[in-house]
């Protein structure tokens, strides 16, 4: 295996690189640009940004970008910092209302409020008996690994070892609470809470990504997303044509971010919520435009922008 040498920048070293792949520094200087990655950002996350730029073709003989100033690349980044707030903020209240109505259907469909849960148990000790696996040796770790938490530690102390529902899915991670509503699911026979968990595990991964302050706009032309996006998505936003649909769910990172935004439309029972998530979002969207000038011609952003605040404006209208 060859592993490369990639040795720490300076400043200076960094803003040469910069340089040497044709991004300007004349909406900002490199003094103010120096200032601004040492008190504001990193260089590493800063640059991901540059997939959204095109480069010269190979026959041209360069290795650099096109129309790319270095004020472009902090404009996207804050953006994009903005972007996971709100991400995470609407995730958090997907994952409540999930609860709130998966609480509200076990209560309508179900004898007792353990009883659920038990026989959620013993369906991993016998998937693990079956497949030689140990999904319920895990779900008593990860338990375990919580009683001495501050925040659900007394849940564990007060109900250990027999768990109402209620308390349940405050003591697992999301993942674990993803699997359980599957399982729900397909004891009641439910189509609705089947669909509503394959929107929590499309949500997921950009609601991780949020949380761990990865880029999110760092690819926005890419053509990576490997799985179709449900019906749900083009019945929804059917009053943007499809071509433009289709180039923009072809986008992992767009996609997966649509559909929250759709599930977060649907789920959410609150109006004070609802009226505060649209204010955010028309923020975000304002802040998106703030600077429309910078990507005059960059038809990968310009058009991602503009699918996104189309959205925003269906769903939460």
């Amino acid at each position: 295996m060859i592993v490369k040498d990639r040795p720490m920048l300076s400043k200076a070293e960094q803003i040469e690189h910069l340089l040497s792949k044709g991004v300007r520094f004349e909406k900002i200087s490199i003094e103010e640009a120096i200032k601004y990655l040492d008190e504001n950002n990193n260089y590493f996350k800063l640059r991901a940004y540059r997939k959204n730029f095109p480069k010269f073709s190979e026959t041209d003989g360069e290795d650099k970008y096109i129309n790319l100033d270095f004020a472009m690349l902090k404009d996207l980044a804050i953006i994009d910092k903005r972007l996971r707030y709100v991400l995470i903020q609407l995730a958090l209240d997907v994952e409540h209302f999930a609860k709130v109505k998966l609480l509200n259907f076990i209560e309508k469909n179900c004898e007792d409020a353990y009883t659920i849960v038990n026989q959620y148990k013993q369906e991993l000790i016998n998937k693990d008996l079956k497949e030689e696996t140990s999904f319920h040796a895990n779900l008593l770790y990860e338990i375990e690994r919580n009683r001495k938490n501050p925040y659900c530690g007394g849940i564990i102390e007060n109900y250990d070892p027999e768990y109402p529902v209620w308390a349940f899915i405050e003591i697992i991670p999301l993942g674990t609470f993803l699997h359980f509503y599957s399982f729900c699911a397909d004891v009641f026979k439910s189509k609705e809470l089947k669909n509503d968990y394959y929107l929590l595990q499309a949500v997921k991964p950009i609601r991780n990504a949020a949380a761990h302050s990865n880029c999110i706009l760092h690819d926005m032309g890419a053509q990576d997303n490997a799985y179709r996006p449900k019906y749900w998505l083009h019945e929804a936003l059917k009053t943007i044509p499809k071509g433009a649909r289709d180039r923009q769910f072809s986008n992992v990172r767009m996609c997966q971010l649509v559909t929250l935004l759709y599930f977060h439309s649907q789920i959410v029972t609150s109006e004070g919520i609802r009226d505060y998530t649209k204010r955010m979002l028309n923020e975000l969207t304002a802040r998106m435009f703030l600077h429309a000038d910078y990507y005059t011609g960059n038809q990968t952003i310009c058009a991602s922008f503009n699918f996104l605040k189309k959205t925003i404006d269906i769903l939460f209208d």
